[in-house]
């Protein structure tokens, strides 16, 4: 200890002061240290805990030498001297003894608020570790228990719309089969309506077969006599330009170039028969139906519009 070391210093300098006194001085602190050793395990065991038996050793020490031998000034100065550095080494050893004493029961405070923490937080952990495993299952039984519901209302539904569309579609099957039952029915009916009309229809068409056959014949007949009118007018027809061309030549030769007919081939004077000739040649539109008047008038305007 730092006050020990400094009670041994202190002794080893008392011991040394005195080395340097006289010799019948030294007899008498050799005589005074005597009963000294009778006191020395007093001494020692009152301050064995602090350790510090050297420094009351020294302080009795220089009491009995104060008081078997008279010294001067210098001797009794360092024995106070000693003694006071004894005292503060001991009050400083006791210090030290009291500061490591609070130094160890602080460590062992320290120590155990250390262990206290430790188990507080394993203690803190195991709970927490609870409560989240406790969390974890409530949320898993609330999770389980809307999964539940939420499936019972899902199937519910189900159930329900499964219902409607059964009562649905056996409607709808009732429906079908009767618009099939009078679908067929009416396909029957139309059945024996088109073979009635098929027996009307093939009736028919033998009537019009026959009719057409008739007609055909009359249409052959009819166009036999057709051709032979046809050749009779063709004939006719050559006749007319014959007499056209006669007539036309008759009147050319009475006609100045790009000038009217004079007065001695007057239209007006001409037969319907010659007129008609003359309006085929001069190729008047509407001529076969027109009259004697109609034909002079269409001539004319011919004639005058070539000339223009």
């Amino acid at each position: 200890m730092a006050g020990t070391g400094g009670a041994g210093r202190l002794v080893k300098a008392w011991g040394s002061g005195v080395k340097d006194l006289p010799r019948n001085t030294t007899w008498l602190l050799s005589k005074a240290l005597t009963p000294l050793e009778a006191t020395k395990d007093a001494a020692g065991s009152a301050t064995q805990s602090a350790g510090s038996g050297l420094v009351d050793i020294a302080r009795h020490a220089g009491a009995s030498v104060m008081d078997v031998l008279p010294v001067g000034d210098s001797i009794e100065l360092r024995l106070q001297r000693a003694r006071a550095a004894a005292d503060e080494a001991q009050q400083a050893e006791e210090e030290a003894v009291r500061e490591a004493e609070e130094a160890k029961a602080h460590s062992d405070e320290a120590r155990h608020v250390a262990e206290r923490c430790r188990a507080y937080v394993r203690d803190v952990e195991r709970e927490q570790a609870q409560e989240v495993n406790d969390k974890v299952g409530e949320a898993r039984r609330e999770a389980d228990a809307r999964v539940e519901r939420a499936r019972a209302s899902a199937q519910a539904d189900a159930d329900r719309m499964v219902q409607k569309a059964k009562a649905e579609a056996d409607d709808r099957v009732a429906k079908a089969r009767e618009e099939a039952e009078a679908a067929q029915s009416k396909a029957k009916q139309a059945m024996a309506d088109a073979t009635a009309s098929l027996a009307e229809a093939r009736r028919l068409a033998d009537e019009a077969t026959e009719a057409t056959k008739a007609a055909a014949e009359e249409a052959h007949r009819q166009a036999a006599q057709l051709a032979a009118n046809a050749d009779r007018e063709a004939k006719s027809a050559d006749e007319r330009v014959r007499e056209a061309e006669q007539v036309r030549s008759r009147a050319a030769v009475q006609r100045k170039p790009n000038g009217p007919i004079h007065a001695k081939a007057d239209l007006t004077e001409m037969t319907r028969t010659d007129l008609l000739n003359l309006a085929t040649t001069e190729e008047v539109k509407g001529r076969s139906a027109m009259s004697k008047t109609e034909l002079v008038t269409a001539l004319k305007r011919s004639t005058g519009s070539k000339r223009r």
